[in-house]
């Protein structure tokens, strides 16, 4: 018999262990920089809600084989609070198969309003619409702005796991040199900058000023606080040997308004991963201009980022392919929420999920914990 309950602190190890096994290394050694990983997400995050702890599942002799980590979250719906239970990562023994159901059951029955996955595995997807879960469909592919072409086949190539040897590596990325140079086709790679627009870094005081405006904006949106910013901007830092540099910037106009802001992770000579873009203003164009001109002068590759509703028409103007991501998997009851989350009105992107998170990637090959 299974039994699905709330994870204590010392479920960690086990669960670190299963994880490593499962996720990782395929031994139970765990190093203890995911253990930490594990603990801070499920115990020490800011926003840790008693009603919305992380789960377990155990046998009948007490083993733990399976977790469910929960990261609550907070949002503002038309200025109303609302409970968000963000999922990720769960493992499950492979010698009880049966396990991943329930704990997706226990998850998706807790007390939140609104249930979301943005990293899900097509085996999470066919858990979740089992249990009919939906799926966010816009959410669920990424576009992509191409920089320097062979760059970034040699990039996508590593993502899947077939890294090109170190001399054809180069030999390819040597090609995107002279390729940009070519008038026309140079012309359609390269990221043109924003005359009239500059950036600063963005702080925390900075996005908590804007969102202080962001019912004027959005219906839906995250209810940031400067402790939950400060914990979260100390994560992003943490991934950012496996992600690249973390790049925030706050994009004013020429006259000193604010157009929006953008978070994104920079690898070097690799696809940059965008976190998060907001504009002030309808056309969010201007700001995912300043973006790709960004990455584009420090060596991106290319640039990627989830489908957003509000970006739909910006990244088509801009010459951007359309491929599949991660499954993003929502569960409500409440239809208009539902509804929301899938239009122009929300501000709900990667930064507010887990898909930045990477203990997968983290603490492997000299990467530091």
């Amino acid at each position: 018999m299974t039994t699905i309950r709330p994870m204590r602190r010392d479920d960690v190890p086990a669960a670190a262990a299963l994880f490593e096994r499962r996720s990782r290394s395929g031994t139970t050694e765990a190093p203890a920089a995911l253990v930490s990983f594990l603990e801070r997400q499920s115990f020490d995050a800011p926003w840790r809600d008693d009603d919305l702890p992380s789960l377990v599942a155990e046998d009948r002799d007490g083993r733990l084989i399976g977790f469910q980590a929960v990261n609550p979250r907070r949002l503002r719906v038309d200025s109303r609070p609302v409970r968000l239970a963000c999922g990720g990562p769960m493992v499950i023994d492979p010698d009880h198969p049966g396990t991943g159901i329930l704990l997706t059951r226990a998850f998706l029955a807790g007390p939140q309003e609104v249930t979301l996955t943005d990293g899900a595995s097509d085996s999470m997807h066919h858990l979740w619409t089992t249990l009919r879960g939906r799926v966010r469909v816009a959410a669920s592919f990424q576009w992509q702005r191409i920089l320097r072409p062979g760059g970034a086949v040699a990039a996508l190539l590593r993502e899947r796991g077939r890294a090109l040897p170190r001399p054809a590596g180069r030999a390819v990325a040597a090609g995107d040199g002279p390729l940009r140079r070519l008038p026309r086709v140079g012309g359609r790679l390269r990221a043109t900058p924003p005359e009239d627009l500059t950036a600063e870094p963005l702080t925390v005081e900075a996005l908590l000023e804007q969102m202080s405006t962001a019912p004027r904006r959005w219906r839906l949106f995250p209810d940031y606080d400067e402790r939950y910013l400060r914990w979260l901007f100390d994560e992003l830092e943490a991934v950012t040997p496996v992600r690249g540099r973390l790049v925030a910037h706050l994009v004013r106009t020429g006259a000193g308004r604010v157009a929006g802001w953008y978070v994104y992770f920079l690898p070097v000579g690799g696809t940059a991963q965008v976190q998060q873009i907001a504009s002030t203003g309808p056309d969010p164009g201007p700001v995912l201009d300043h973006l790709l001109a960004h990455a584009d002068a420090h060596g991106a590759a290319a640039v990627a980022g989830r489908v957003e509703p509000s970006l739909v028409a910006a990244v088509r103007r801009r010459r951007c392919l359309i491929r599949p991501a991660t499954w993003s998997l929502v569960n409500a009851d409440d239809d208009g929420l539902l509804g929301l989350l899938e239009s122009s009105d929300a501000l709900l992107t990667r930064l507010d999920g887990e898909w930045w998170m990477a203990p997968h990637l983290l603490w492997r090959g000299g990467n530091p914990a």
